[in-house]
């Protein structure tokens, strides 16, 4: 038996209609729902485990409203010393359960000074600036129009501002420094990020319908005159879950319906 087979049997009697991958610091969103069941990662034979703080390691099955939902809390990177296929296996794990739903969630570094740390954004398209994505499928379409068309309608209804952006892609582990940034700015990017883009790229190869999204939790290094850490990019994210929840669970809702 597979880890994905193992996964497949374990929430056997359940048709989760949409997945979530939490991003770090977002894992309150799930104390709006009714939990239903629990499996850690390092319950699933074969499966990696999250190394990074904001990253539990656990599949959380549950409900809103009508909606049964499959969250991961936890994602893989390359700097964690994981490979492609490794970085991959959330998705896996909800193509095996038979999910065609996907919401992406990151925390990721803000360059676009049109928005400010705490705006949630929708990801319109990708840069990659780790030489794996030709790995990936080329030219798959980031997010399809009738998924943009639904996130912008569940910020409406939400009364959650949301705005777009282009994310850029890098290995870490560290951040990056303001002449990167610079450059990432003059190639069209508007945040940036250690994750996300591989699930986004395989998930829409496998005719998944993703809906990606960035909570801007910190400015870009050379943007803003303090240094960078990983607990302010959790204390950014803890300070909007709220807007964040409210607009992930009405996404979920109308995707639903």
């Amino acid at each position: 038996m597979t880890k994905f087979d193992f996964i497949k049997d374990y929430f056997s009697n359940a048709e989760p209609k949409v997945g979530i991958v939490l991003g770090s610091g977002l894992n309150n969103l799930l104390d709006s729902i009714d939990i239903e069941k629990t499996l850690s990662y390092s319950d699933i034979p074969g499966f990696p485990q999250s190394t990074v703080p904001g990253h539990e390691g656990s599949f959380v099955l549950g409900k809103s409203g009508n909606v049964q939902i499959l969250a991961a809390k936890g994602r893989f990177h390359f700097y964690e010393g994981y490979d492609l296929e490794t970085v991959l296996s959330i998705m896996k794990s909800f193509y095996a359960v038979g999910i065609k739903e996907v919401i992406i969630t990151n925390a990721a570094g803000l360059m676009d000074r049109k928005h400010k740390p705490g705006d949630i954004l929708l990801i319109k398209n990708c840069i990659d600036m780790t030489n794996q994505a030709s790995v990936l499928k080329a030219g798959t379409a980031v997010i399809g129009e009738s998924e943009r068309n639904l996130a912008f309608k569940a910020a409406e209804v939400s009364n959650v501002k949301l705005g777009e952006g282009i994310y850029v892609w890098t290995t870490g582990p560290s951040y990056e420094t303001p002449s990167e940034i610079e450059y990432f700015t003059s190639l069209g990017g508007d945040l940036v990020g250690m994750s996300t883009m591989p699930e986004i790229m395989w998930a829409r190869e496998h005719k998944m319908n993703v809906y990606p999204f960035s909570c801007a939790t910190n400015w870009a290094s050379g943007i803003a005159n303090q240094p960078l850490t990983h607990e302010e990019v959790n204390e950014t994210a803890q300070h909007v879950r709220k807007d964040l929840t409210r607009y992930i669970l009405t996404l979920c809702k109308l995707i639903g319906d």
